[in-house]
């Protein structure tokens, strides 16, 4: 921040700041941000050991010793407490920084303040990330609680703060991308309980034969059919030899009749999950994020238009508007900010 913008704030009235971090399988980011929920500063490290760099970390560390997955963790708490005082450094005086608020893909549970069994990091256990992050700003000055919370609905709270959300109460996002996110924000608090819920991306929609394929029920949930690796591991059962969901895209849009069945059921999917939610939580309004939106004319107007029409047969008046997120890459950090506003 310059010196200039510092003097400005201080001589008005106090500055209220929060920093938000969006821990990732490859990355952490920390930012410092106003209370309109503006980025003052943010700033960036992996979250990877340098010796797992050119490496997949989800296997390496599946597969590493007891030792070597400590040695992960420390490695992934002290990185996230190093971009917190960078980000803090913007900041005229720790004063001025009301709390911290942690963004991160589960499963957790908020309440416990615990990373269990994290699907980004294979060999992670139960791990408590915001005793031992709290503890690690301690030392380097910074005696600041740590609000916690899952990616997905630090995101939609992000959304709903500064982004396409804004001023609604109750609203749901959902976040295509290799798998199915959604945070659902019930009456202007996250819908979970006990320190977990809100992962409406694992709902089951293809319920004939479940009794028989207890093994296998990953398939028959929205994820397993709508997300970048559902549409990938169905092809490839179909005999279909893709390594992204983009090669499928291609496919589709040369006519190939299997990609576009892949892309029409993951329409219907998406459809299926905006209509269940509509009528368990009658929200504003639905806004959509992901990186399959790379790809969203072949599976997202689709579920749209399904959607409004199933909605308007059952009950017009939970039909809700969906629009395409505002705030991208950014809706971690920035959620993660908005989470010491809730605590």
């Amino acid at each position: 921040m310059a010196k200039a913008a510092r003097a400005k704030a201080s001589k008005g009235k106090k500055a209220s700041y929060t920093i938000g971090i969006d821990l990732g399988g490859t990355k952490v980011a920390a930012a410092l941000v106003n209370e309109n929920g503006v980025i003052l500063k943010e700033t960036r490290r992996p979250s990877v050991p340098p010796e797992l760099a050119t490496q997949d970390v989800r296997q390496a560390v599946k597969s590493a010793s007891p030792a070597h997955v400590r040695k992960h963790i420390a490695y992934v708490i002290n990185a996230m407490a190093d971009t917190v005082m960078e980000a803090a450094s913007a900041a005229n005086s720790a004063n001025e920084i009301m709390g911290v608020g942690l963004a991160a893909a589960g499963p957790m549970n908020i309440d416990e303040g615990t990373l269990d069994y994290p699907s980004n990091f294979k060999g992670w256990k139960i791990v408590p990330i915001v005793k031992l992050l709290e503890e690690a700003l301690a030392k380097r000055g910074l005696k600041k609680k740590v609000s916690f919370q899952n990616d997905a609905i630090a995101a939609a709270l992000g959304e709903g703060w500064v982004g396409r959300a804004r001023n609604c109460s109750t609203y749901a996002m959902i976040t295509v991308g290799t798998g199915i996110g959604s945070g659902v924000i019930f009456n202007g608090r996250p819908a979970q309980s006990g320190g977990m819920g809100s992962e409406w991306g694992h709902m089951l929609i293809n319920a004939p034969g479940l009794n028989a394929d207890r093994d296998n029920f990953a398939t028959r949930t929205v994820e397993g059919i709508a997300s970048g690796t559902g549409i990938i591991l169905r092809a490839k059962a179909r005999g279909f030899n893709a390594n992204s969901a983009t090669v499928v895209a291609e496919a589709a849009r040369k006519g190939d009749k299997l990609s576009l069945e892949l892309f029409a059921q993951a329409s219907e999917a998406l459809a299926a999950l905006m209509f269940s939610l509509s009528l368990g939580f009658h929200p504003e309004k639905f806004v959509v994020s992901g990186g399959m939106l790379a790809i969203k004319d072949l599976f997202l107007p689709q579920a749209i238009e399904l959607y409004r029409e199933i909605m308007r047969r059952k009950n017009p008046k939970f039909l809700a508007p969906v629009q395409v997120a505002q705030l991208g890459t950014k809706a971690g950090v920035i959620g993660g900010a908005r989470l010491p506003y809730l605590d």
